[in-house]
């Protein structure tokens, strides 16, 4: 796929939005290197785009943690750090909370991949902070978001009973606001936690519940490589 024109596009919120949203689509069908494209000319885009205020700061800093995201999904690792930085640095300077939060996520799970488990849990947890005290949806979906991927570090450290039930809350509250992928991905997590530990049954029916969640979604190539793990036993 070609990368996105721009042309003349004035970077108002709904123009911004959409493009995240196409972004975000690219993500889900797992088309990892078209999402990138998208969102390396975002980058570019808003660049050019004055005055660079808080809300400025705000878009850039969600557009570098969607970039840095795919550029560690596509293993280019170093690429991601700086991506990851650019993005911190805009949202310190937003002053936006809530952007914040999204940012220690990110690093979070940047640290995680990257095997820093204690510098990921430290960024996740205060992350999980910031979201408990946004009160409106955005903070709720967040604050799922960082206890899955707490519950993730909490087993990689062996701390299986604690990975458990965070996992579980994580789902809770996904589900509560229907956000299935993330529903989805807690299901994934806590099978590939399972799998880990030799408990073969389960796993396959926690993974079979992911396929439920991520079809349900609209993820069908996603559904679909978790399908061909499962080798068609449950499904």
């Amino acid at each position: 796929m070609s990368p996105i024109g721009f042309g003349s596009l004035a970077m108002a919120g709904d123009s911004y939005q959409k493009v995240l949203a196409e972004g975000i689509a690219h993500e889900q069908r797992l088309d990892w290197d078209a999402a990138l494209r998208l969102y390396e000319a975002l980058v570019q885009r808003l660049e050019t785009e004055t005055p660079q205020d808080a809300r400025w700061q705000a878009r850039n800093a969600e557009a570098e943690f969607r970039r840095g995201n795919a550029l560690m999904v596509l293993r280019r690792m170093d690429d991601a750090r700086t991506a990851f930085d650019a993005g911190l640095h805009a949202a310190k300077e937003s002053g936006d909370s809530l952007i914040l939060a999204e940012g220690l996520t990110a690093a979070g799970v940047f640290a995680g991949t990257s095997g820093d488990l204690a510098r990921a849990e430290r960024f996740l947890f205060e992350a999980l902070n910031l979201f408990s005290d946004v009160d409106a949806i955005a903070g709720r979906q967040g604050a799922g978001w960082a206890m899955l991927n707490l519950g993730t570090i909490y087993g990689k450290t062996g701390r299986l009973d604690l990975a458990f039930v965070t996992l579980d809350k994580a789902r809770e509250r996904l589900y509560a606001i229907e956000n299935w992928v993330g529903v989805a991905a807690a299901w994934e997590a806590q099978a590939q936690l399972r799998r880990a530990i030799g408990d073969e049954d389960r796993w396959r029916e926690d993974l079979a519940e992911a396929v439920i969640f991520y079809d349900r979604q609209g993820m069908a190539e996603k559904a679909g490589r978790l399908r061909e793990l499962l080798k068609g036993k449950l499904l």
